[in-house]
């Protein structure tokens, strides 16, 4: 009998500690969504981000030294918005190859565009801004355009390296792709808020009604969302060793170039390109709507059906979609280099269609370890080449063109 009250008397004072928890955890939340002030501000990047990561070059050949990667107040790795209104300001969307995180912010091209161009033909300064974030597809800079642009200063350019991500979804899905709704429908967009933004005004206060498959529901909770912050907080100020941040490059190295799975056909590309397309003229839209002029860049990439095996060794993307590791299928360079060929074109077309701006840098950069220390990211000396191409490119454009010499006749 003794034992029956004490287990009793146990589960009595469990119940009641759990139920205290439940009470104080529920107000802890109320109270946090009444007094936490929730940003009205979206950012791909986490204001006042500031790490260094120190370069490992047997890793990643043509990088060396230490990056330092630092976040604005605006949530952009680049300076502040000049005092000057009259500046003349790009701003580039992307993915990896756009934010090159293991670049120094000296030697981004987003900061050596700004470099080599310095100033306009009529003397206004260039700014150029980066909210690239890895991973982001079209799929996410659609809502990137749609959000960011009205919360800046006047922007005139919006640059969109583009094309990569969306591939690697198409391809991962391979034969099973299934074409996804507009991110331009409302359900569609607030399922992806979430992936395409790492903070936003969803983050304390959550309107009535919000659901997203993407995200687990304790994930929209003020006290997840301020936790959140709290690490933000305690790791944006960090040095990395580059090993120690990407563990698992060399092994994804390693399980690509040992694999027995190849494959040299392609999925029907149709359906992800429509997709692509739509995204495309999505973007083209908002920025119309904006009064921003919006330049398209096809990405550059290393695939290429003659690769040599020591570059080989350096790719770890173009995986398909299986049940396990042990059996992980990846498409061949070739096959890989058809498929961004084919994604390189579409935006190619989309700019002729539209009337809009591109920069062909697939074609003009070199394919080898010059430029690139994987399957398409930037070294330092790819990222010299390619600001270099985009530079080349606007000094070509009446903005930066200057008055023609006045000719004299001799009289």
């Amino acid at each position: 009998m003794d034992r029956r009250v004490a287990l009793l008397r146990i589960s009595s004072n469990l119940a009641l500690l759990v139920g205290s928890l439940a009470v104080t955890l529920g107000v802890a939340e109320l109270v946090l969504r009444a007094v936490v002030p929730s940003s009205k501000s979206y950012f791909t990047q986490v204001p006042g981000t500031d790490w260094t990561l120190t370069a490992a070059p047997d890793v990643l050949p043509g990088v060396e030294g230490d990056a330092h990667f630092r976040i604005n107040d605006s949530g952009i790795r680049g300076r502040a918005f000049g005092a000057d209104s009259t500046e003349f300001r790009m701003l580039a969307v992307g993915g990896s190859t756009t934010e090159c995180t293991i670049l120094d912010e000296t030697e981004v091209w987003t900061h050596l565009l700004e470099v080599n161009l310095e100033r306009t033909a009529e003397g206004r300064r260039i700014w150029v801004g980066n909210v690239a974030l890895a991973g982001k597809s079209t799929r996410d800079h659609v809502l990137h355009l749609k959000y960011l642009l009205p919360q800046y200063p006047r922007i005139d350019v919006v640059l969109a390296l583009v094309g990569a991500n969306d591939l690697q979804v198409a391809l991962w899905q391979g034969w099973s792709y299934r074409l996804p709704a507009s991110v331009t429908e409302p359900a569609a967009e607030a399922e992806r808020m979430a992936f395409a933004f790492q903070r936003r005004p969803v983050a304390i206060h959550v309107p009535t009604g919000y659901k997203s498959t993407h995200v687990a529901w304790y994930k929209a909770t003020a006290l997840w969302q301020v936790a959140r912050r709290v690490h933000w907080t305690w790791h944006r100020h960090q040095t990395f060793k580059l090993p120690r941040l990407v563990p698992t490059l060399q092994a994804a190295r390693l399980e690509r170039y040992k694999t027995q799975n190849l494959i040299d056909s392609l999925p029907s590309l149709d359906a992800p390109l429509v997709e692509y397309r739509r995204n495309l003229n999505a973007m083209a839209d908002i920025a119309i709507k904006a009064g921003v002029e919006l330049v398209f860049i096809t990405q550059p990439s290393a695939w290429r059906q003659d690769m040599p095996y020591a570059q080989q060794r350096l790719l770890y993307a173009g995986a398909m979609e299986t049940t396990g590791r042990s059996d992980r299928s990846y498409y061949t360079t070739r096959a890989l280099a058809v498929a961004m060929a084919r994604y390189n074109a579409t935006l190619l077309a989309v700019c002729h269609q539209r009337g809009l701006d591109c920069v062909d840098a697939a074609a003009a950069m070199p394919r080898d370890t010059t430029a690139l220390y994987d399957d398409m990211h930037f070294n330092e000396h790819g990222a010299r080449l390619f600001a270099g191409v985009l530079a080349e490119h606007f000094r070509r454009r009446p903005a930066f063109v200057g008055p023609l010499p006045r000719l004299h006749s001799g009289r």
